[in-house]
């Protein structure tokens, strides 16, 4: 205990020192808030000691915060988070992760794979892909989620006996309406199938279904459009992905993994499995944090990406689906 309490006065008088050491107030100030952001907010704050030392020694002799925003890149990296950024009179301070792998047909191709698009293939096997979506300020919510429903309405039919929900040009957005949407595929009964644990391991968020209601954080969902055949309950499904499923798209494929009768098929997802929150530090400045990891229904926590249950990488075919290699597999996979 004493030991504890003289390690806290030590961090104390060094976060002190550090700070008066610093010639110019605007920026002391600036650097005392993000630091203090980052340290009760951040989900991964194994490097604080580290990020202090960099702010604190580089900002010493800075007369502006315009001098200061460009280290936040650093800091980013530091923390992990490529999901987050400094956001500075109109400019994102952040760090640019390379992606682990590339995929040049899709990325040509969420250019313009902006509607949702289902079809039948063979004669029992049922076909919708969701794009990503820019509704950040919760106003498409409806449209965006009877979009999805009205889809699955124009395939499914009581012939149905398996389905494939390509997630792989879903590059994020709001994943609210995507989930309202497949709120028949992820569960009737009352389940939380996800959710967000925070840094210390806590939970701070759930998903889930009560009484055939979706409730997202506390939040009910409610879909206008309703579905014409009922979804048969634990049909077998296989996710598709890619090294462009991001964010929202990523939440989606978490949603359904642990689901009876589910397969995840293509590549690696793009890492983008945190919360994030925004934090305001004054009238030209914010800070947008990776304050969460998401979970899956059985507790797992996503620290970097999805991995599928089979990799396929590339050989994509969204003009021809039955040349397209992940879909072959899928097939593959269902057929069994």
């Amino acid at each position: 205990m004493i030991k504890s309490f003289l390690f806290a006065i030590f961090l104390l008088i060094s976060t002190s020192s550090f700070s008066q050491a610093l010639k110019n107030d605007s920026v002391k100030s600036f650097v005392d808030t993000t630091v203090a952001l980052i340290k009760s907010n951040a989900v991964d704050t194994s490097n604080i000691k580290m990020i202090e030392n960099i702010l604190y020694t580089k900002a010493k002799d800075l007369n502006s915060v315009s001098e200061l925003a460009p280290i936040y890149a650093e800091v980013f990296k530091l923390l992990k988070d490529h999901h987050g950024g400094l956001k500075y009179k109109g400019k994102t301070y952040g760090w640019n992760k390379p992606g682990s792998s590339a995929n040049v047909y899709l990325k040509e191709k969420l250019k313009t794979e902006k509607s949702v698009v289902s079809q039948v293939i063979g004669k029992t096997t049922a076909y919708i892909r969701i794009p990503g979506n820019d509704d950040f300020a919760f106003k498409k919510v409806d449209s965006i989620a009877n979009d999805i429903t009205e889809h699955i309405n124009k395939v499914n039919s009581a012939k149905i006996k398996a389905w494939i929900i390509d997630l792989r040009v879903n590059s994020g957005g709001n994943m609210y309406p995507i989930l309202l949407g497949l709120k028949e595929f992820i569960g009737s009964d009352d389940i939380v199938f996800g959710g967000f644990r925070n840094s210390k391991g806590e939970s701070s968020g759930k998903w889930e279904i009560r009484e055939g209601k979706m409730l997202i954080d506390g939040i009910e969902l409610v879909r206008k459009t309703q579905l014409k055949i009922p979804i048969k309950q634990d049909i077998p499904i296989v996710i598709l992905t890619s090294c462009y499923t991001a964010s929202a798209g990523e939440m989606t494929a978490i949603s359904l993994i642990g689901r009876k009768n589910t397969f995840v098929v293509g590549e690696p997802t793009a890492d983008y499995t945190t919360a994030v929150q925004g934090f305001k530090i004054n009238k030209d400045a914010g800070l947008n944090l990776s304050t969460d990891y998401v979970v899956d229904r059985n507790s797992k926590v996503y620290t970097n990406n999805v991995h599928p249950d089979t990799e396929v990488v590339q050989g994509d075919n969204l003009e021809d689906l039955l040349k397209d290699k992940k879909i072959i597999q899928a097939l593959r996979m269902l057929k069994k």
